[in-house]
């Protein structure tokens, strides 16, 4: 009971001194809006059927990507609007944006019917130094954001991190399959779960990939992944 009565005050203060807006230009926005009308024009919505649903892509990657993860479920493509977004989420200091993108990605969820499959979220950790720079993790804040809206547990320490790595996003699609080989490690309370992996961008794959081998190493029944935004092909 105390837990849900700090629930309710922190959504008022959040609604009192944070009042929402855009995520992409920064335009205040209504309750119900996840992004501005203008923005919302040049949101590029992913619905089923368009992409493959076992890479996310528009034009199949499966024989290159050899994905590990069963099913992908992007939101929207990384064009338009989104762009700005999740870079502004991401590298200028907007965590608050996670919020509100989170509801996005639940409606995406909803659209394929397929809430009741899953037992868990997990998100894709950051090590110790890089979340110690940023102060934040997007994709769990992303998962905590899709917990609150469909109900599925969010379990923060299902994937640890365990040794640094460069940036995926400074590297070449070829060293991001290799970049994060054996950085990940699952937390055994995953055995037996039906996981939805949570992350902002679906680019090569290789980070999903990664993280979904942990988690059937560690004993997880199914890997699907969850993602607020997949690139059209596996360059970016």
């Amino acid at each position: 009971m105390k837990k849900q009565r700090l629930h309710i005050i922190t959504e008022v203060a959040q609604r009192l001194f944070f009042p929402p807006v855009c995520p992409s230009c920064g335009r205040s926005i209504g309750k119900r809006e996840i992004f501005c009308p203008l923005c919302s024009k040049q949101l590029f919505r992913v619905h089923p059927g368009d992409v493959c649903p076992h890479c996310g892509k528009t034009v199949c990657a499966c024989r290159s990507l050899r994905p590990l993860f069963t099913r992908v479920f992007p939101a929207s493509l990384y064009l338009g609007s989104m762009q700005p977004a999740i870079q502004n989420m991401k590298f200028n200091h907007h965590p608050g944006h996670a919020r509100i993108l989170g509801k996005l990605m639940a409606q995406s969820l909803a659209e394929y019917q397929v809430q009741a499959d899953f037992d868990m979220l997990a998100a894709i950790p950051m090590s110790r130094k890089k979340l110690r720079t940023r102060g934040y993790n997007q994709a769990a804040l992303l998962a905590a954001a899709v917990s609150r809206e469909t109900g599925i547990p969010f379990v923060p320490g299902a994937l640890t991190k365990i040794r640094e790595t460069a940036s995926q996003h400074e590297l070449s699609a070829q060293l991001r399959q290799t970049n994060l080989k054996g950085s990940f490690r699952a937390d055994p309370l995953v055995n037996g779960k039906r996981v939805l992996l949570i992350d902002d961008v679906l680019t090569t794959g290789a980070t999903a990939n990664q993280a979904a081998e942990a988690l059937l190493l560690a004993g997880a029944a199914q890997v699907d992944v969850l993602v607020l935004s997949t690139t059209s092909s596996t360059t970016i």
